[in-house]
């Protein structure tokens, strides 16, 4: 899945597959105006796809501020 925008941020999922598991992890990037932050959770998934769609939506969540101890408030 490629980079997509929400709400002037731009989210990047970048997961990958365990090593010795066929499990992906929640891995992404949200950047703004040339700043990245990491966010992980310890989820994981069967596929690859799946691991993406759900980065997706979990960077859309710390955007929204619904994720607890997550923030991008100060990614100006």
């Amino acid at each position: 899945m490629p980079s997509f925008a929400y709400k002037g941020y731009t989210i990047r999922p970048r997961t990958f597959q365990l090593r010795g598991s066929a499990r992906w992890t929640l891995d992404l990037l949200i950047g703004r105006n040339g700043q990245l932050r990491a966010f992980s959770g310890p989820a994981t998934y069967l596929t690859e796809a799946g691991a993406e769609t759900a980065c997706a939506k979990f960077g859309c969540q710390i955007i929204d501020g619904a994720v607890r101890d997550c923030s991008v408030t100060d990614l100006n």
